[in-house]
C-alpha cells in the first residue's frame, strides 16, 4: 500500500534509529580501515569483527562466528582463509565433527589484535567526547534491544 505524502514527510533521517547507527558504523569502519592502513596493521576492519570474536573466546567454530559477526558462511570462509594465509589464525577440525573448523588465534594474530585494538580504542574515544558515561549506555542498551527484536 502507498502511504500518503504527508506520512512520508513525518520521516526525518536525523531521526531515523537506522539511518544514524548505519551513518555512525561507517564513519567509523571508515576512519579505522584508514587508521590500520596508516599503522600497517595487516587487517581491515571487517577482519577485526571475526579477530576480535576469538579474542573473546579463542577456538570458536567457523559456523558460530559467522552468527556472532552477521555474516554468511561463503563471506565467513573467505575471511577466514585469508586471515590463516597471513597467519593470523589457524583453522582445526573440531573433535566432534571433522567437517566443522575451529579457529584459534596465532601468536602473531595476537600481536596484530593488540595493536588493533589500540587503534580502534582511540577512535571510539575520540567519537565519544563529550558524551557522558549514562548516555552512552543508553544508546548501547537501546541499540542492543532494537537488534533483539530483529534477531527474532
Amino acid at each position: 500500500m502507498v502511504q500518503p505524502m504527508d506520512a512520508l514527510t513525518d520521516y526525518k533521517l536525523d531521526k531515523s534509529l537506522g539511518h544514524l547507527a548505519s551513518r555512525f558504523s561507517r564513519m567509523v569502519l571508515r576512519r579505522f580501515n584508514a587508521v590500520l592502513a596508516q599503522n600497517e596493521v595487516p587487517i581491515t576492519s571487517e577482519q577485526y569483527s571475526l579477530l576480535v570474536q576469538l579474542w573473546e573466546c579463542n577456538g570458536l567454530a567457523q559456523g558460530m562466528l559467522a552468527g556472532k559477526t552477521a555474516k554468511d558462511k561463503t563471506t565467513m570462509a573467505r575471511l577466514a582463509a585469508g586471515l590463516e594465509e597471513r597467519g593470523l589464525i589457524v583453522r582445526l577440525p573440531s573433535p566432534n565433527d571433522a567437517r566443522e573448523r575451529l579457529l584459534y588465534l596465532t601468536d602473531r594474530g595476537k600481536d596484530v589484535m593488540d595493536r588493533a585494538t589500540r587503534l580502534a580504542r582511540g577512535i571510539l574515544e575520540e567519537a565519544q567526547q563529550g558524551i557522558s558515561t549514562g548516555d552512552l549506555e543508553v544508546c548501547r542498551d537501546v541499540l542492543r534491544r532494537a537488534c533483539g527484536n530483529l534477531d527474532r
